[in-house]
């Protein structure tokens, strides 16, 4: 990472209190409050950072700067985690303006239209990661890695991961076990209950959870979508008596006797075949 201009933006920051500042920060360490901005600091000779801008928004009051604002031609790369509401826009914004990023995302990201299109395009993916830690409440104290928001929070990139060269073990079978993948009701692809259930002897679409992103090899599998914007609306499949449960576009699962099940957002790939 060599002569680069960072763009950080968030940190701790008080409900009632934000933080904004544009003027390159000279190594005062004493006055870094935010640790991951100190620890950059410490790091700026070795890694020839030429300057670190932070700031922060409260939508409460309008202090600060949205991201929607910025100029991001100052800058090399952006580090931040944007609100999960609007991840998609800031993801777009970012991949528009040709910046490296590094950003805390939601792990159902994927599933959304404009990001499933970048990695597509290979022009995200997911970084390092095993269930974030370091998250501070407004009152100074962190979250556990074992709760609920860094277990379902990733870092998303568009620098260099090298686990993108590891092809995921496939060992199970489809034509052995075709009864363990049933077709979805609403969708043509084949349920794929766990991410080591996904059989290496399929080559059809198939829906598998969005953990496996965790796994997505560019070079092993393709990406068709997710059930967010492939399932077909329920009510169009099955009979007008059905017994389902309601809700937006998911793929859904026979059960008999008219009852079907809806399953959360799946992601639909395929296998690349290899010459």
């Amino acid at each position: 990472m060599l002569n680069r201009d960072l763009f950080i933006q968030g940190g701790t920051v008080k409900r009632d209190e934000i933080t904004t500042t544009t003027a390159k920060i000279e190594k005062q360490m004493d006055l870094v409050k935010n640790q991951f901005v100190y620890y950059l600091l410490g790091k700026a000779e070795e890694w020839g950072i030429k300057s670190i801008s932070v700031c922060g928004y409260n939508p409460n009051n309008g202090k600060g700067i949205r991201f929607q604002d910025i100029d991001y031609s100052y800058y090399d790369v952006i580090i931040t985690n944007p609100p999960f509401s609007v991840f998609d826009e800031f993801i777009d914004l970012i991949v528009k303006n040709g910046k490296q990023f590094l950003v805390i995302g939601p792990q159902t990201a994927p599933t959304e239209k404009i990001i499933i299109h970048h990695f597509q395009q290979e022009k995200i993916r997911i970084g390092y990661h095993y269930h974030l830690s370091g998250f501070l409440r407004p009152d100074g104290t962190i979250l556990p890695k074992q709760h609920n928001t860094p277990r379902s929070s990733l870092w998303y990139t568009n620098m260099q991961v090298d686990i993108k060269t590891k092809e995921l073990i496939l060992s199970a079978s489809y034509y052995d076990n075709p009864e363990n993948y049933p077709k979805y009701v609403n969708y043509d692809a084949i349920e794929v209950g766990a991410v080591a259930d996904i059989p290496d002897d399929y080559y059809g679409e198939m829906g598998v959870p969005v953990t496996f992103m965790q796994k997505y090899n560019p070079n092993q599998f393709e990406i068709v979508g997710s059930s967010m914007q492939l399932g077909k609306p329920i009510k169009e499949c099955v009979e007008p008596d059905a017994i389902y449960t309601k809700g937006g576009t998911r793929f859904y699962l026979a059960l008999g006797n008219k009852r079907y099940h809806r399953l959360w957002d799946r992601m639909v790939i395929k296998r690349i075949k290899k010459d």
